[in-house]
């Protein structure tokens, strides 16, 4: 059992640390051990910033944008959120730092990928077409 607090402050660090998004064309099931998308489309210089919106004390919702003019006539089979993440996971106590919060320590990160959904092919789309893909996650 997480305690209803514990629940909160997950959410709260899912919702600071998992603020990017990307989409691609890869179609296979997700191996939990895989950090990336199966063939991504987009790249860090198109933007890739997702909207994360506290849904509930322990629910958030993670949607991304994409225009239909980034997807080069593309169909989209994959949709998946990541983080910026310690390295090696003993750095977590470098990014907290001392007991006011702030890191003072520096320390490698990776990107993370929090989940991946795989769905049938999406698209192609037009070049003015707005594509919207959201994953709602609740910590129970």
């Amino acid at each position: 059992m997480i305690t209803e607090e514990a629940k909160k402050k997950i959410n709260l660090f899912l919702q600071t640390f998992f603020t990017t998004g990307n989409v691609g064309t890869g179609s296979d099931s997700t191996n939990p051990n895989s950090n990336s998308l199966d063939v991504p489309i987009l790249t860090p210089q198109e933007g890739i910033s997702i909207t994360v919106t506290n849904t509930g004390d322990t629910s958030t919702d993670f949607k991304l944008v994409v225009l239909g003019s980034q997807l080069s006539a593309s169909v989209v089979r994959e949709f998946g959120i990541f983080g910026k993440l310690p390295t090696n996971s003993t750095e977590f106590g470098d990014m907290y730092g001392g007991t006011d919060g702030t890191s003072t320590a520096n320390y490698s990160v990776e990107d993370t990928m929090l989940s991946r959904l795989s769905f049938e092919g999406l698209g192609p789309f037009n070049n003015s077409d707005e594509i919207t893909f959201t994953l709602s996650v609740e910590v129970e």
